[in-house]
């Protein structure tokens, strides 16, 4: 074996089971074209399948890194391609080398997992018939070989002398002039060595001129090559001839300015260099730091290789057989039987391997299967120690299989020996012969400690990381800390044990920490925050390294430590040629199109060939001979200098990019996977945000240094390290404008840094901008709230940069003309609107003068990519309008606008802005035509084809990379295009639309009938353009005013597919430009929120358009018109801004509209006065025919409509039917009853076990009197016999025992089995608990995840309530800004759903009752847009809608009125403010003066009521006059599921949410009296009012029991508090809550119901609320007192108690229970002793007891208890089964009150009780 390569598998191993699985469904496709080649012809679409999940593990290998096995893959995909495409037929003999192919990756893979070296090498066999099979002559060893390239050579002892550049072009030319002497004296006798030595000292000559480690990496290895080259250790076959040749190619480099080194030119070195069996110590340093000697596979031959079935069959056997075994093992004998199938299945999987010695050792578990089998009774440890370890000697031999050898002949014959040794019953020694066999059972066994040790630690530390999370972001839950000193106790504890005492050192330090933030005084640092999250890390990542094999903590810090220097140290990657090659074969593509088009263009000739020439020299660098054939051919063409069109055609075909084809997923994959490409897996997004953080944070440290130290160049090479993270981590997870974002700063950080520029002013406003970018995209990722921010500022500036370094030769642009670029480049980029029409007038001028082409600021790659789909497009635009042109009348098709909006959408997106004004006029005038008067306009028609024929010469000019020219001109002539309409037309539409409106729309049809129409001959102007006709039927209805473009009718062609695809997305833009509409209200000259919206409002355009909604995508459009006017502006209007919000209504009811299955052009709903507005700036003549909201509906219609749409999203926004979710929440509730119920049973049979425990104990002690009573008879009759006769026996002979000694002995051995059944029950009882507990684990997991699912974000109905109050402002003439905040918590679906009405009602009687008018708020010196504010916080379950205003608050005097009159107050009542304040819930009362469409009803209060007490909650008022009012909403945070305290009051159970519970207080007799008599608790300074939980339920005579201890409970919500007193807690339960109808759901106090594990229905209540009730008696005091005299006054609030002391469980549970059954307290003790423990705290009002009782009997109790001064009053009934008259009179002269036999009169105990208890009473 090679040494071990420093590989890291854990990515591997994260990623492995997928690889397993897709190359499993890649076999099974693979199986099926088999099949169909056996049957008839291959099944081409099985190939499609395999290919996409092989596409998918290459996809995996690349991100692991795994270079050659990746290569090895793709070799593999693109024979699957060949196939597929037909361009190789589809044999069986091709199958097959494929299944082989897969089998041997999957083997590779695991031989990794299983810590084999990366050696892809291992693969070159299999991978050169892969490529034979494809049809390539030569597959080279390199291309599998990929060493990593990023080592460079040692330091120098001395510095390099810095030269000129002539100097060193002069020493290159001459070492060249060298180096090729030697090559060619060396080629012309290779097996002599002649001229090695020469080209030796040349390529030393060349090393010693380069400055930078990279440049010199290739030179070193170079000079090994020819090092082990002149001494023969390498042979001179073509493989070093080429290779020589080829670094006579990279010298030419360097002469020609080039550094990039070709990369394949370094692997092939480098492996030639690790092939050289060389002494040379400049060879084995070469060897040594790319450690080539564990990339090369030794020379041993190999095993044979089992088939992958037979492997992943072997896997799953031996699996089975060690599970099976274990349980056999563990005590369950049901699973020998598993265990013998098992075992046989292994031994067949096992025979098909053809491995002699795995075959013995199958067999061998197989006997002992069948031998226990026989023999069950024959297991023994050591037989069960031997098997296992036979198992896992076969589990490690599978791991292995490739590399058995002797050595595993020699360990199955030790293994089969001793097996056999103990099927024969032989003793084995303590340990075997062979050590490995040992070794291997105790590492195996440690192996499996540790893993499930760092599991449990793993668990601890993320239990700590989310608690710290959680207090990173908010400081004030510093008391969530306390809890994580058990986890971190735990983690050390185990780590002590591990002895991993470095690791022990970092945890207490960061217990240390943590308890530094949570003392009061610390003050947050982020420093702090970090310096922990980094030792913890380090923790974790040495944890999971523990299951790799890590042993020393110190040794895996220094690694990390040494891993981070080596990265810290890397510089900028350079080029490389290949990238070059790839840039010259598009430019020469370019080129040799130019060449066609002119082809007798001589200049344009030289240059092609110059380009061709170069181009293959550096083909021939890099390895790269695909088109050499064809630019031999096209070279000798052009040199001939005759037709060369055949040659140029066949080079263009080859040089055209191959754009690669993903592979269409398999039909499980279409079942899979139903997300969109957009999306991004959720597991790795929050991986790269936490790695983003990381790396943001490492940015600014670095970018605030720079700003101080401009000139240290290590802090901007860190920054662009941290850049090229960002990129690579983004892309990876599918960000991909996040990625090409970072990539634009990296390429500009790139180029600094490679020509060594100064770090410039521009390049930090580069940096910070794209810091803070940065930073904003993050953000948006987490939160998912805001919109994505724009990158193109930032991009233009890192473009503007680039392109002012390359054309001033490296001169760095200055930063006013950076940021001038970028703002050009910003407009440019915009879709459409002023800033792109501001851009024409310098491109008209511009055009007046020729002068040098521009370049194409883009990419050539992105040029021929735009290129390639611009042309589909384009064709289909020629082939709609040849259509057109042999019909003229024919109508418009969608495919024709499509096109044009598709085309004018991409070049905006990559910044082609010809293309895109000119496309986007296109698709205008094409979309008017439809409805335009003349639609076959001769001149029209002519206008469209001269744009088509101009985007075609665009888009030559793009493919010849020149900037195309703008056509202004052409633009100007389509914009005029189909701007008519007749009168007759419009008429028509009015009339047809009165028609539909009815008799409600009379005023609105004459309207539109006489409306005038603008005059046809003259083009609107820019000032007076606008919507021709705004009706009703049309969705532009609310097209902003002033617009500058025309917004006609048009008709909806809504297609079915893309429709739902449209409104999911709508949904999302809807809520976006939302919040843009909030964020530009409050800032009005933001220029980036305009820019956002903007944006918002064209995506949701084209969106539209292509969904078919036309009329929705023409009135965004006038609006997006309208948001380019804003944008000339510095600071818009708030005019401007409501017009556009009330479009925006509109548009949101389009899109509602649309969710519901309604057309898009139904009569929508626009208020009057947005209306107005709108139509202010209107054409001269335009009617506006809209039915108002009181004629088209009734006025609270809209309000149900608007809340049944919002419900709708709501369950669309839950992507399943919201009644399916509850119906799973409830049946998880019902699992947690029936678990409680469980439990209960299990509670009751421990207690059953516990007495039979002490009655066995008993009986055994009873035994033991009888055998010894026994034994002295046996002895007093022996004694007597002897007297009599002669003694002939021994008396302990068997004779002398009679049938009574038999039956005692009997009897003790039937106990004994007893206890021991006993035993056998409570073990399996505790074994069950744990299964109960465990199951009780995941049903509460379960429960969680459920609930998590109902709870929806209260933002969700964020944009409704502004909606709300925007138009209910309106409708008043009111300006009101509402604030939300909080409102990223999570409530119940349901409790959202019930409240959003009541909200609505709050909103509008905010605006219509509470907020002033704008004169009396300015009379007041307020300003004059009211404020409404909406908080959200959450405490325990409860979250608390805190809504205030700042109006005049309520008018107290006008609600005493309203109430006095309408009977609900009386005179005393409207005294008191607070009973006057709740007037505002009575039904009917209203404070306004006269109803209106929003108020005056009385009844919005009413409903808010009603809702909040349906779910339980409270609501609070406080109202300040002049300064406004607040109201607090309690609202439960679910209705589902909750914790609770379980408490008993007399003979009630009950629920306490445990949210409200703030302290169980646990007292004696004198803290009780204490809060008693000051009538109130006091904890943590706040006073708690004290209450009996039965006085407030409506017992006011209810007495507490008496014990030793009493419970007060400490209950709060909000700012109220209780203190309750209870008789007994019974401890915390998770309930689910119960509904319990609208009857109860009134009750104050009741907040539901459950039902608890025994079929008990409990009420949940809420003591705060009953406090609040009136209650019409006073209470008794609730003094637990001892007895009083007869004469004593007042009555003692105690319940009379009486006590059970006998040692009988029956006798105790028969007489407790008919004394409880008679309203008795009832307390029981099982001997004398016991009971006078429990008189030392209670005394009972009558004793029951038994006589005979072990310890002490009833005769000496009685004793105790007269002699006692305390006990000696109270009544003493004794009830034996001594009837006897010398008992009874000893009883009586003791004290006894009465005397009972077993079994008494139930009555007659009674009627003593009770006597003995009036007596005790005085009553």
């Amino acid at each position: 074996m090679n040494a071990q390569t420093d590989f890291d598998i854990g990515p591997l191993t994260w990623v492995k089971s997928e690889i397993d699985l897709a190359l499993e469904r890649a076999d099974q496709a693979l199986q099926e074209v088999a099949a169909s080649l056996a049957v008839d012809s291959a099944d081409l679409g099985q190939v499609r399948f395999c290919r996409t999940h092989l596409h998918q593990v290459q996809g995996a290998l690349t991100i692991v890194g795994l270079d050659g096995v990746t290569q090895f893959t793709e070799a593999l995909e693109s024979l699957l391609e060949a196939i597929e495409r037909q361009e190789h037929a589809c044999s069986l003999e091709r199958v097959e080398l494929a299944q082989r192919a897969m089998a041997s990756l999957r083997h590779y893979l695991d031989d990794l997992i299983g810590g084999q070296p990366n050696q892809p090498l291992r693969l070159l066999p299999l991978y050169r018939e892969l490529q034979a099979a494809r049809g390539l002559q030569r597959a080279l060893a390199t291309d599998l070989f990929f060493p990593d390239l990023r080592v460079r050579p040692p330091r120098r002892a001395s510095g390099t002398a810095k030269a000129g550049a002539g100097e060193i072009q002069g020493r290159l030319r001459q070492q060249r002039a060298h180096f090729q002497r030697g090559l060619l004296s060396w080629l012309r006798a290779p097996q002599s060595g002649t001229g090695v030595p020469e080209m030796l000292d040349a390529v030393k000559r060349i090393e010693a001129i380069q400055e930078l480690p990279s440049a010199r990496a290739f030179w070193w290895v170079a000079t090994a090559f020819l090092t082990a080259l002149g001494e023969r250790a390498l042979p001179p076959d073509a493989d070093a001839r080429q290779l020589c040749t080829r670094i006579d190619l990279q010298i030419r480099r360097l002469l020609e300015g080039s550094n990039n080194v070709a990369e394949r030119l370094m692997r092939d070195a480098l492996y030639l260099v690790g092939n050289a069996n060389s002494k040379h110590r400049a060879v084995q340093r070469v060897q040594k730091a790319y450690q080539l000697a564990a990339l090369l596979p030794g020379t041993a031959p190999e095993a044979a290789v089992a088939e992958e079935s037979v492997r992943r069959r072997l896997r799953e056997a031996i699996a089975s057989t060690e599970e099976s075994w274990n349980k056999f093992c563990a005590g369950t004998t049901q699973a020998l039987p598993t265990f013998a199938s098992s075992s046989m299945a292994l031994a067949a999987v096992v025979e098909e391997l053809g491995q002699d010695d795995f075959r013995r050792l199958a067999q061998a578990i197989a006997e002992v299967a069948e031998f226990l089998r026989k023999a069950p009774t024959m297991h023994n440890e050591v037989l069960a120690m031997e098997t296992a370890t036979a198992i896992l000697l076969a589990l490690n031999a599978q791991g292995n299989i490739q590399y058995l050898d002797s050595s595993f002949t020699h360990q199955v014959d030790v293994m089969v020996d001793r097996i056999h040794a103990c099927l024969a019953g032989k003793s084995l020694a303590a340990e075997s012969e062979l050590p490995s066999l040992d070794a291997m059972s105790r590492q195996a066994q440690e192996k499996l400690l540790v893993s499930q040790v760092a599991r449990e630690i793993q668990s601890n530390l993320t239990q700590v990381e989310q608690v710290l999370d959680g207090f990173f972001r908010d400081v004030d839950k510093g008391s969530d800390l306390e809890g994580l000193e058990t986890p971190m106790r735990q983690v050390i504890g185990a780590l002590t044990m591990m002895r991993h005492e470095g690791a022990v050192a970092v945890l207490k330090k960061c217990a240390a920490d943590i308890q530094t933030f949570s003392a009061p005084d610390y003050v947050p640092l982020e420093s702090d925050f970090e310096q922990l999250a980094e030792k913890l890390s380090l923790v974790g990542f040495f944890v999971d390294a523990l299951q790799h094999g890590a042993t020393d903590f110190d040794a895996f810090v220094r690694k990390m430590e040494s891993s981070v220097g080596r990265e810290a140290l890397v510089e900028a990657p350079a080029g490389t040629v290949e990238k070059e090659v790839e840039e010259q074969k598009l430019e020469a593509h370019a080129l040799l199109q130019a060449l066609k088009d002119r082809p007798d263009e001589a200049q344009l000739r030289e240059q092609v060939a110059r380009h061709l020439a170069a181009l293959q020299k550096d083909g021939d660098l890099v390895g790269d001979r695909q088109v050499e054939p064809q630019i031999k051919a096209l070279l000798s063409a052009l040199a001939a200098g005759g037709d060369a069109s055949a040659q140029l055609d066949a080079l263009m075909a080859a040089l055209k990019p191959q754009t690669a084809e993903t592979p269409q997923p398999s039909a499980e994959t279409i079942q899979l996977a139903q997300s969109s490409s957009e999306e991004v897996d959720a597991e790795i997004l929050e991986i790269f945000l936490d790695e983003a953080q990381e790396v943001l944070a490492s940015i600014d440290r670095n970018f605030q240094s720079l700003k101080t130290q401009p000139q240290a160049a290590e802090l901007l090479t860190a920054i662009r390290r941290s850049v090229h993270t960002l990129k690579g981590s983004g892309r990876m997870v599918g960000l991909r404008d996040f990625g090409e974002a970072a990539w634009s700063v990296e390429q500009v950080l790139n180029l600094w840094l490679r020509q060594e520029h100064e770090v410039t002013p521009a390049i930090i406003d580069l940096v910070g901008q794209a810091y803070a970018l940065f930073v904003a995209w993050v953000e948006h990722l987490k939160t998912g709230q805001a919109q994505a921010p724009d990158a193109a500022p930032m991009m233009a500036l890192a473009a503007s940069l680039l392109r002012g370094s390359d054309e001033g030769g490296g001169e760095t642009p200055q930063p006013e003309a950076t940021a001038a670029a970028a703002a050009d480049d910003s407009a440019a980029g915009a879709p459409d609107g002023g800033a792109a029409e501001s851009a024409e007038a310098p491109g008209e001028g511009a055009g007046n003068e020729p002068g040098p082409r521009l370049r194409l600021t883009i990419t050539s790659a992105l040029a021929e990519i735009f290129n390639e789909e611009a042309g589909t497009h384009l064709a289909t635009l020629r082939h709609e309008f040849s259509v057109l042109e042999s019909d003229p009348a024919a109508p418009t098709t969608h495919e024709m606008y499509r096109a044009a909006h598709t085309l004018a959408g991409i070049a905006g997106t990559v910044g082609i802005e010809p293309v895109n004004r000119l496309s986007m006029a296109l698709e205008h005038a094409i979309s008017r035509r439809n409805h335009a008067a003349h639609p076959d306009s001769a001149e029209a028609l002519e206008a469209i084809r001269q744009a088509i024929a101009g985007l075609a010469l665009m888009l030559t000019d793009i493919v010849g990379q020149h900037e195309p020219d703008a056509a202004p001109v052409l633009i100007d002539t389509l914009d005029a295009l189909y701007l008519e309409q007749t009168a007759e037309k419009e008429a028509e539409l009015a009339a047809e639309q009165a028609r539909s409106d009815g008799d409600t729309g009379d005023e609105a049809s004459k309207e539109a009938l006489t409306a005038k129409t603008p005059d046809l001959d003259t083009p609107p102007s820019p000032a007076t353009a606008g919507p021709q006709s705004i009706t009703a039927t049309q969705a532009t209805a609310a097209a902003p005013s002033g617009s500058a473009l025309a917004v006609p009718e048009m008709h909806d062609e809504l297609d079915e597919q893309l429709l739902p695809l449209f409104l999911e997305e709508a949904l999302d833009l809807t809520q976006n430009i939302a919040t843009q509409l909030r964020a530009w209200r409050s800032k009005p000259s933001d220029s980036d929120v305009l820019r956002r919206l903007a944006r918002l409002f064209h995506t949701l355009k084209g969106s539209a358009r292509m969904a078919g909604a036309m009329n929705l995508g023409e009135l965004t459009h006038a609006i997006e018109t309208r948001m380019a006017e804003a944008q000339q502006t510095e600071n818009s209007p708030l005019e401007l801004i409501d017009d556009i919000d009330n479009a925006f209504d509109v548009i949101v009811q389009i899109v509602e509209r649309l969710q519901r299955g309604e057309l898009a052009d139904a009569p929508v709903e626009v208020p009057d006065a947005a209306a107005e507005e709108i139509a202010s700036d209107a054409v001269a003549g335009a009617e506006i025919a809209l039915p108002s909201a009181d004629q088209s509906a009734p006025a609270g219609q809209p309000e149900a409509q608007e809340g049944e749409s919002e419900s709708g999203g709501q369950r669309a926004l839950l992507r399943v039917r919201a009644d399916l979710i509850d119906r799973l929440v409830n049946e998880a509730g019902e699992l947690s009853i029936a678990r409680s119920r469980i439990e209960g049973e299990m509670r009751a049979i421990k207690g059953s076990l516990l007495d039979l425990t002490e009655n066995v104990i008993r009986l055994r002690r009873q035994l033991r009197d009888i055998e010894l009573q026994a034994e002295l008879q046996m002895q007093s009759r022996t004694a007597h016999s002897d007297e009599r006769r002669p003694i002939d026996f021994d008396p302990l002979e068997f004779d002398r025992f009679t049938r009574f000694q038999e039956l005692t002995r009997m009897m003790a051995e039937s106990v004994n089995d007893v206890a021991t059944v006993q035993q056998n029950l409570l073990k399996n009882l505790d074994d069950a608990n744990a299964a109960i507990l465990a199951q009780s684990r995941l049903n509460r997991e379960v429960q969680q995840e459920l609930m998590s699912v109902r709870m929806v974000p209260f933002s969700s109905i964020a944009d409704r309530l502004y909606r709300i109050v925007r138009q209910a402002g309106k409708e008043l003439g009111k300006r009101a800004n509402l604030e939300i905040s909080g409102g990223q918590l999570q409530l119940d679906r349901m409790v959202l759903d019930k409240m959003l009405a009541p909200l609505e009602h709050m909103l509008r009687n905010a605006v219509a009752h509470g907020l002033e008018n704008a004169q009396q708020r300015r009379a007041k010196g307020k300003p004059e847009i009211g404020e409404l504010s909406l908080k959200l916080t959450q405490e325990g379950n409860e979250v608390i809608v805190a809504f205030a205003d700042d109006g005049a608050g309520l008018d107290r005097q006008r609600l005493r009125e309203r109430g006095l009159a309408a009977g609900l107050l009386t005179e005393e009542q409207a005294t008191d403010d607070a009973q006057v304040v709740e007037m505002i819930f009575a039904p009917g009362i209203s404070t306004a003066s006269g109803v209106t469409r929003l108020a005056g009803r009385g009844i919005g209060m009413d409903v808010l009521k009603s809702a909040v007490v349906s779910l339980g909650a409270r609501i609070e008022v406080l109202s300040t006059p002049d300064q406004g009012t607040t109201f607090r909403l309690y609202l439960p945070l679910t209705l589902a599921v909750t914790k609770a305290l379980l408490v008993r009051s007399g003979q009630r159970e009950y629920a306490i949410p445990a949210a409200m519970i703030e302290q169980v207080l646990d007292l004696k007799e004198k803290g009780l009296t204490r809060i008693r008599e000051a009538n109130a608790a006091l904890w943590s300074g706040n006073p708690y009012p004290f209450h009996y939980l039965p006085h407030l339920l409506g017992a006011p005579q209810a007495l507490p029991e008496k014990h030793p201890q009493y419970w007060v409970l400490l209950l709060r919500s909000g700012a109220r508090r209780v203190a309750l007193q209870v008789d007994e807690v019974l401890g915390n339960q998770e309930i689910v809550v119960k509904n319990i109808g609208p009857q109860l759901a009134r009750v104050i106090g009741v907040a539901g119901a459950t039902v608890l594990g025994n079929g008990q229905v409990l009420l949940i209540l809420n003591p705060i609320a009953l406090v609040s009730r009136p209650r019409t008696a006073t209470p008794v005091s609730p003094v637990p007192t001892l007895r009083q005299a007869a004469n004593a006054g007042g009555v003692a609030a105690t319940l009379p108690t009486v006590m059970i002391v006998d040692d009988s469980l029956t006798v105790r549970k028969i007489t407790s229970r008919l004394l409880a059954r008679e309203g008795y307290q009832v307390m029981t003790a099982k001997d004398g002793m016991d009971a006078l423990e429990q008189l030392v705290a209670i005394i009972p009002d009558v004793l029951l007891v038994d006589i005979e009782m072990p310890r002490m009997d009833g005769f000496e109790f009685t004793r105790n208890v007269r002699g006692d001064e305390r006990l000696r009053g109270v009544p003493i009934v004794m009830i034996t089964s001594r009837t006897a008259d010398k008992h009874r009179q000893y009883a009586f002269e003791l004290g006894v009150n009465h005397y009972l036999g077993k079994p008494y009169q139930e009555e007659e105990l009674l009627r003593l009780v009770a006597a003995h208890v009036r007596e005790q009473r005085g009553s």
